[in-house]
Protein backbone atom coordinates (compact mmCIF):
# COMPACT_ATOMS: atom_id res chain seq x y z
CA UNK A 1 0.00 0.00 0.00
CA UNK A 2 1.63 4.01 -0.64
CA UNK A 3 0.49 5.57 2.26
CA UNK A 4 0.92 9.24 1.96
CA UNK A 5 1.65 10.76 5.25
CA UNK A 6 1.44 14.68 6.79
CA UNK A 7 4.66 15.63 5.25
CA UNK A 8 3.38 13.30 1.82
CA UNK A 9 -0.01 15.56 1.00
CA UNK A 10 -1.35 13.76 -2.27
CA UNK A 11 -1.28 16.62 -4.52
CA UNK A 12 -3.02 16.78 -8.03
CA UNK A 13 -0.31 16.51 -9.94
CA UNK A 14 1.15 13.29 -7.94
CA UNK A 15 -2.18 11.67 -8.14
CA UNK A 16 -2.09 12.41 -12.14
CA UNK A 17 1.11 10.40 -12.27
CA UNK A 18 -0.35 7.53 -9.78
CA UNK A 19 -2.79 6.96 -11.95
CA UNK A 20 -1.56 7.73 -15.40
CA UNK A 21 -3.03 10.81 -16.12
CA UNK A 22 -1.92 13.53 -17.59
CA UNK A 23 -1.75 17.22 -15.79
CA UNK A 24 -3.95 19.30 -17.75
CA UNK A 25 -4.26 21.81 -14.81
CA UNK A 26 -2.10 22.46 -12.11
CA UNK A 27 -5.22 22.58 -9.82
CA UNK A 28 -8.08 20.18 -11.23
CA UNK A 29 -8.21 17.04 -12.55
CA UNK A 30 -10.30 14.69 -13.74
CA UNK A 31 -11.10 11.00 -11.57
CA UNK A 32 -11.09 7.90 -13.87
CA UNK A 33 -10.23 5.03 -12.24
CA UNK A 34 -11.06 2.85 -15.39
CA UNK A 35 -8.14 3.71 -17.16
CA UNK A 36 -5.30 3.82 -13.92
CA UNK A 37 -3.14 0.92 -13.72
CA UNK A 38 -2.52 0.78 -9.49
CA UNK A 39 -0.75 -2.09 -8.58
CA UNK A 40 -0.92 -0.83 -4.96
CA UNK A 41 -3.49 0.48 -2.90
CA UNK A 42 -3.22 4.16 -2.03
CA UNK A 43 -4.13 5.92 1.10
CA UNK A 44 -3.51 9.51 1.00
CA UNK A 45 -3.69 12.77 3.26
CA UNK A 46 -5.00 15.40 0.08
CA UNK A 47 -4.95 18.88 -0.25
CA UNK A 48 -7.71 19.52 -2.33
CA UNK A 49 -11.48 19.01 -2.58
CA UNK A 50 -13.14 16.08 -4.30
CA UNK A 51 -16.07 14.87 -5.85
CA UNK A 52 -16.15 11.36 -6.41
CA UNK A 53 -19.00 9.10 -8.15
CA UNK A 54 -18.58 5.24 -8.17
CA UNK A 55 -21.06 3.26 -10.36
CA UNK A 56 -21.10 -0.51 -10.44
CA UNK A 57 -23.85 -2.18 -11.90
CA UNK A 58 -22.80 -5.85 -11.33
CA UNK A 59 -22.72 -5.52 -7.40
CA UNK A 60 -25.53 -7.11 -5.76
CA UNK A 61 -26.14 -5.10 -3.04
CA UNK A 62 -27.54 -1.23 -3.16
CA UNK A 63 -25.82 0.06 -1.05
CA UNK A 64 -22.07 -1.11 -2.61
CA UNK A 65 -23.88 -0.33 -5.86
CA UNK A 66 -23.07 3.55 -5.88
CA UNK A 67 -22.13 6.71 -4.08
CA UNK A 68 -21.42 9.75 -4.27
CA UNK A 69 -18.92 11.42 -1.68
CA UNK A 70 -17.09 14.91 -1.19
CA UNK A 71 -13.96 15.23 -0.20
CA UNK A 72 -12.68 18.03 1.82
CA UNK A 73 -8.91 19.05 2.37
CA UNK A 74 -7.16 17.20 5.15
CA UNK A 75 -9.56 14.11 4.46
CA UNK A 76 -8.01 11.00 3.91
CA UNK A 77 -9.48 8.57 0.54
CA UNK A 78 -8.20 5.23 -0.47
CA UNK A 79 -8.12 4.61 -4.00
CA UNK A 80 -8.50 0.58 -4.49
CA UNK A 81 -5.68 -1.11 -7.12
CA UNK A 82 -6.43 -2.86 -9.85
CA UNK A 83 -6.69 -6.24 -8.32
CA UNK A 84 -9.20 -4.98 -5.35
CA UNK A 85 -10.85 -2.72 -7.84
CA UNK A 86 -14.60 -3.66 -8.45
CA UNK A 87 -15.48 -3.71 -11.99
CA UNK A 88 -17.77 -0.17 -11.50
CA UNK A 89 -16.16 3.19 -12.83
CA UNK A 90 -15.19 4.98 -10.17
CA UNK A 91 -14.92 9.01 -11.57
CA UNK A 92 -15.30 12.44 -10.31
CA UNK A 93 -13.46 15.79 -9.97
CA UNK A 94 -10.00 17.25 -7.84
CA UNK A 95 -9.53 20.51 -7.27
CA UNK A 96 -7.51 22.86 -5.15
CA UNK A 97 -9.00 25.22 -3.25
CA UNK A 98 -6.39 27.91 -4.57
CA UNK A 99 -8.89 27.12 -7.55
CA UNK A 100 -11.91 28.74 -6.45
CA UNK A 101 -10.17 32.15 -5.77
CA UNK A 102 -12.14 35.32 -6.73
CA UNK A 103 -15.15 32.72 -7.80
CA UNK A 104 -18.41 33.02 -5.97
CA UNK A 105 -17.86 29.28 -4.70
CA UNK A 106 -14.99 30.15 -2.44
CA UNK A 107 -16.82 31.91 -0.15
CA UNK A 108 -19.50 29.06 -0.24
CA UNK A 109 -17.75 25.88 -0.09
CA UNK A 110 -17.43 25.50 3.46
CA UNK A 111 -21.24 25.56 3.81
CA UNK A 112 -21.52 22.10 2.10
CA UNK A 113 -21.48 18.96 4.15
CA UNK A 114 -18.24 17.57 5.20
CA UNK A 115 -19.95 14.20 5.03
CA UNK A 116 -21.97 14.48 2.26
CA UNK A 117 -21.79 10.79 1.26
CA UNK A 118 -24.53 8.98 -1.04
CA UNK A 119 -25.07 5.84 -0.77
CA UNK A 120 -27.91 3.81 -2.81
CA UNK A 121 -28.89 3.89 -6.25
CA UNK A 122 -29.08 6.81 -8.05
CA UNK A 123 -32.24 7.58 -10.90
CA UNK A 124 -30.90 7.37 -14.42
CA UNK A 125 -31.67 11.16 -14.64
CA UNK A 126 -29.81 11.60 -11.45
CA UNK A 127 -26.91 9.59 -12.94
CA UNK A 128 -26.73 11.67 -16.70
CA UNK A 129 -26.73 14.61 -14.24
CA UNK A 130 -23.85 13.93 -12.78
CA UNK A 131 -21.65 12.53 -15.55
CA UNK A 132 -23.14 15.48 -17.84
CA UNK A 133 -21.05 18.14 -15.44
CA UNK A 134 -18.15 15.77 -15.05
CA UNK A 135 -17.76 16.05 -19.01
CA UNK A 136 -18.29 19.70 -19.04
CA UNK A 137 -15.69 20.24 -16.52
CA UNK A 138 -13.27 17.81 -18.52
CA UNK A 139 -14.56 19.55 -21.53
CA UNK A 140 -13.06 22.66 -20.26
CA UNK A 141 -10.06 21.13 -19.10
CA UNK A 142 -9.03 20.52 -22.67
CA UNK A 143 -9.49 24.72 -23.18
CA UNK A 144 -7.22 26.70 -23.18
CA UNK A 145 -6.10 28.52 -19.79
CA UNK A 146 -7.75 31.96 -19.60
CA UNK A 147 -9.02 34.08 -17.17
CA UNK A 148 -12.16 32.89 -17.63
CA UNK A 149 -11.31 29.36 -17.00
CA UNK A 150 -11.60 29.17 -13.22
CA UNK A 151 -14.74 31.00 -12.93
CA UNK A 152 -16.12 28.32 -15.14
CA UNK A 153 -15.18 25.61 -13.89
CA UNK A 154 -16.38 26.46 -10.10
CA UNK A 155 -19.71 27.23 -11.71
CA UNK A 156 -19.92 23.24 -12.83
CA UNK A 157 -18.21 22.09 -9.48
CA UNK A 158 -20.83 24.25 -7.69
CA UNK A 159 -23.61 22.99 -9.90
CA UNK A 160 -22.21 19.20 -8.64
CA UNK A 161 -22.14 20.30 -5.35
CA UNK A 162 -25.59 21.35 -4.99
CA UNK A 163 -26.83 18.48 -7.10
CA UNK A 164 -25.09 16.74 -4.36
CA UNK A 165 -26.54 17.67 -1.50
CA UNK A 166 -29.97 17.33 -3.74
CA UNK A 167 -29.23 13.75 -3.95
CA UNK A 168 -28.12 13.53 -0.50
CA UNK A 169 -30.52 14.74 1.32
CA UNK A 170 -33.31 12.62 -0.09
Amino acid sequence: MIQMNNSGLMTIDKFNKLTGHETLHPLICMVDLSKANLTEDIRMMCNFYGLLYYNDSEQEKASEKEWLRLVYPGETVEIPSNRHRHTGYYSGVLFHPDLLCDTSLENRIETYPKRCCCKGALSEHERRIITDNLREIGEELHHAIDRHSATIIASHIELLLNYCVRFCSQ
